[in-house]
Parts: C-alpha cells; sequence; structure tokens
C-alpha cells in the first residue's frame, strides 16, 4: 500500500496528499514486487539495488546510488512471526523525496501517521534522524521489559519451573536477536552522523546527538540484559541439578532401607524350614525385626543427611 503525506515548516499538521511533489513523504507498507517498481521510476534505482527491501533477515547497513541514500534498519516488535523479534525498515533519502519501506505494518511509522506530528517532510535529514531516533527508543523500551521480566524471575528463582526456563530461553532469544542489529545499527547511525551521506544542517545537531546517544544505549542495556539472561539460566540449571541430585539421593536412601526388610521377607516367603516357623508369634518376630532394621538405617542416614 502506498500512502503520499507532505508537510512544510509552515504546517502543524501531516497532510496526506494524491499525487507526488517534491518534499513529500512516500510510505509502503506490505511492499510488494510492484511497489518496488514504482520507487524505482521515481528515484532512478535498478531493481537489483531494491531486492533486499522485501528481505526480512536484512541486517542493518547503509549505500550509495548516485544521488540516493538507501538505509536498512530494524525495528522491536512485540509480535514475533516465525521467531523474528525485529522487522525491517528501508529508508530512501533522495534529493527530491523521502521513502519509508516495509514488508508488514510498522508501528512507529503507523504511530507518526497516526497522530499527525512529524518534521516537515521537506527537510529530509531531520525526519531521518526523527525515525531512526523513534526506533532506538522502541528498542530501549522493549529491552527495559525484558529486563523487568528477568528481575521478576530472579526474585522468585527458588520457586523456579519449567515454564520459566521457557520463558528465560524466549527472552534470551530475544536478546540475542537484539543485539545481533542494534550494533550494525550503531555502525549506520554513526556512518549518518558523520554526515558523509546526508547533509546535516546546524538544527539537526541536538537531535542527532540524542539518536546517536540512544543507540549506544539500546546497544549497552542490551548487552548487560543477556548476560543478566545467562547468568540467570546459569543458576536455574544449579537448581534443578541439585533438585535432581535430592531426589536420586532420597530414593537411593529409600531403596538401601527397604532391602533388608525385602530380604528377609524373601527369606520367610520360601517353601523351606525356617526358624520360628513353628512359633505363634513369628510373624510378629519379623516385624519388629523388619522394623527395627530399618529405623537403623533411617537414623544412619538422618544423621548423615542422606535423606
Amino acid at each position: 500500500m502506498i500512502e503520499l503525506y507532505f508537510k512544510d515548516v509552515k504546517k502543524e499538521k501531516l497532510e496526506k496528499i494524491k499525487d507526488v511533489k517534491d518534499g513529500c513523504w512516500i510510505n509502503i507498507e506490505n511492499a510488494k514486487e510492484e511497489d518496488l517498481e514504482y520507487v524505482a521510476k521515481l528515484t532512478g534505482l535498478d531493481m537489483p539495488d531494491l531486492d533486499d527491501v522485501l528481505d526480512p533477515y536484512e541486517l542493518p547497513r547503509i549505500e550509495r546510488e548516485g544521488e540516493n541514500i538507501i538505509i536498512f534498519v530494524r525495528d522491536a516488535q512485540e509480535e514475533n512471526k516465525e521467531d523474528i523479534y525485529t522487522s525491517l525498515l528501508t529508508l530512501i533519502v533522495t534529493p527530491r523525496y523521502f521513502f519509508t519501506i516495509s514488508p508488514s505494518k510498522n508501528k512507529i511509522i503507523n504511530s507518526m501517521i497516526d497522530k499527525g506530528i512529524s518534521p516537515s517532510t521537506t527537510q529530509r535529514s531531520k525526519m531521518l534522524i526523527s525515525i531512526l531516533l523513534l526506533i532506538s527508543k522502541n528498542f530501549t523500551k522493549q529491552i527495559k521489559k525484558i529486563r523487568t521480566s528477568v528481575f521478576y524471575q530472579k526474585k522468585k528463582i527458588d520457586d523456579v519451573e519449567s515454564l520459566d526456563i521457557v520463558e528465560l530461553i524466549k527472552n534470551e532469544e530475544i536478546v540475542n536477536q537484539y543485539i545481533s542489529v542494534l550494533f550494525p545499527m550503531r555502525n549506520v547511525f554513526e556512518a549518518i552522523g558523520s554526515g558523509g551521506y546526508v547533509h546535516l544542517y546546524s538544527y539537526d545537531t541536538d537531535l542527532l546527538e540524542d539518536m546517536i546517544i540512544s543507540i549506544k544505549q539500546s546497544a549497552d542495556i542490551c548487552s548487560v540484559s543477556e548476560k543478566s539472561i545467562r547468568s540467570l539460566r546459569e543458576s536455574y540449571q544449579a537448581i534443578f541439578t541439585n533438585r535432581l541430585n535430592k531426589t536420586i539421593r532420597l530414593l537411593t536412601s529409600f531403596t538401601i532401607i527397604l532391602t533388608v526388610p525385602t530380604i528377609i521377607a524373601s527369606i520367610y516367603g520360601m517353601n523351606i524350614g525356617l526358624p520360628f516357623q513353628e512359633n505363634p508369634l513369628a510373624f510378629l518376630f519379623i516385624l519388629a525385626l523388619i522394623f527395627l532394621i530399618s529405623s537403623v538405617f533411617f537414623i544412619i542416614f538422618y544423621v548423615n543427611k542422606w535423606l
């Protein structure tokens, strides 16, 4: 779906337009092959230059194709599809237009459109930096959610269950995917900040600094979270191993305690002459002997803390 928007410095709200004009913002979501042909026609880019726009696994990077700048970034998403926890967003800056292209719906772009608030579309460098800043803040927001979940799991570590392990593994996978895209994105942000790809203006300075600081913070928080999750996972492993050892030790102890009574009962179950077999109280004697021996073994195991 292709939508056109325009806003100059004199307007407060984003305006949806029908026809392409200089300085407009062209947003394409759920992009298809025919949409890329439309982009190629407006920008003069070759179709091979746009092939990666539809690749759901594409890593962040920045390219220059003539006067056009193509920026591949990824955005954190709450819902996962096929265990992918980040979505691709392609930004194309041309001398005349600003493009945002995504193979699915992007919450940040939709939020900007719904609120009708964005930088002037004619200020393409400011538009670019604003979107990248929102993306980095969204990563920070999602990472903090994971940190909160991990912190809660730490508080109930003594009562860990299998579902906690599943949740921890999921969080670890999300964090690992975030790390795999945040560090390339940091390089992209720094490349943009150097001014070598997009012409920057003096009024972009503060926004640019916020953008670079935000992506660095997101990457650092993600690294710290990954270490916390790994440490918690190792703690879980130690707890489960300890529980297993206790269970095995308990079962082994009771097996030994019951072995002697079982032997005695087996012997007196044989069809041969046995001591006390004529005594009317033989059954009680055998029970008492079994109880005595079992009690002795139980006391020994209890004193040595083998139970």
